[in-house]
């Protein structure tokens, strides 16, 4: 089962975790103090391009308020996907970067004349992903901006872009929504499916999660749920784990195992709170303490892992690193238990 994507003006118009920054952009519109650039920041799948279409369509709306009126002539144009005064930069193919001559050709765009006699828009998503010469080259721009252009880049990642860039930004900062805000948006868009565990997959973000049900994932949870029964056997294969790991949805599953490592340290440094078998149940005191210690430890190596996994790390070799001290951890509780 897989739910259908909403569309993204909608999703930028509706979603009730983006009204903040709906509200910022709007009245800084109104109020003639929209800046030249915007810099959009949030996790992946939080809806910075939604928000950024949506903010590209309240800019060139003919009707100039508030909100776009989704009637005019540029609303129309928008929503047909041909307005001729935005324009969008992005990554092409199975490239990795965008490249400098992708923003080259959008700068000279920028530098005409609209065509509607408005602004001109541009979007630049994922801002993170420009090469260093892409980046030097929109850098000469918005330190000579157009009064009549507005762009807007999305970021997830603030460290991969400049900050000579990101200085000459406004930034409009999207947070995580609380877990019952996403839970209920998720849920009337498909009431059938259990969001719970694909939004913890996704750190939070709705947006993610429905990209995880949409993209076939939603048996993960169940074969992850296996993990600790594979690792505590005598002899278990880290490496063929480690291999089926990095195959499909590997950032999602070191989220997941990250959560399993989280809730067992948080049962066993408060058992009272919860009506569940311990994993540290029969352990002496001092055996309690050092299992503790140990799985916040590879909740560290998990962490170094997860910002490996970003650039061009052995995946397989993160995956069986971790996977490996998860193993030895969890033969050790079991032989540390009274007999």
């Amino acid at each position: 089962m897989s739910a259908a994507p909403p569309d993204l003006v909608a999703l930028g118009a509706h979603a009730p975790w983006l009204a903040a920054a709906r509200e910022k952009v709007a009245a800084a519109l109104t109020g003639g103090r929209l800046p030249h650039a915007l810099l959009l920041n949030g996790l992946p799948g939080i809806g910075k391009a939604a928000l950024a279409e949506y903010i590209a369509r309240l800019v060139l709306c003919d009707r100039g308020g508030a909100a776009p009126c989704g009637e005019c002539a540029s609303c129309v144009l928008h929503a047909a996907g041909n307005h001729p005064d935005l324009k969008r930069v992005g990554l092409v193919e199975d490239k990795k970067q965008i490249m400098v001559e992708d923003v080259r050709a959008l700068i000279a765009e920028l530098t005409l004349k609209s065509y509607r006699g408005g602004r001109k828009v541009a979007i630049i998503d994922p801002a993170d992903a420009l090469n260093t010469s892409g980046a030097n080259a929109l850098l000469k721009t918005l330190e000579e901006p157009s009064g009549a252009a507005l762009i807007m880049l999305t970021v997830a990642r603030l460290d991969r872009l400049p900050a000579t860039i990101a200085s000459r930004c406004q930034r409009v900062a999207i947070a995580v929504p609380p877990t019952s805000v996403s839970l209920e948006w998720l849920r009337a868009i498909d009431p059938n499916i259990e969001w719970g565990w694909p939004l913890a997959l996704a750190a939070g973000a709705p947006l993610a999660a429905l990209g995880l049900a949409s993209s076939g994932a939603l048996e993960l949870e169940r074969e992850m749920a296996e993990l600790p029964n594979q690792l505590a056997r005598p002899d278990p294969d880290l490496v063929g784990l480690a291999e089926s790991f990095k195959a499909d949805f590997p950032g999602e599953r070191l989220r997941w195992i990250e959560n399993w490592v989280t809730e067992r340290i948080r049962r066993g440094l408060a058992p009272a709170a919860t009506g569940h078998t311990l994993p540290t149940a029969g352990l002496r005191s001092a055996a309690r303490t050092r299992h503790i210690q140990a799985l916040y430890a590879i909740l560290d190596e998990l962490r170094t892992a997860q910002a490996a996994m970003r650039g061009n790390a052995n995946v397989t070799l993160l995956f069986e690193r971790v996977l490996g001290m998860l193993a030895g951890e969890l033969a050790l509780v079991r032989a540390a238990r009274p007999r």
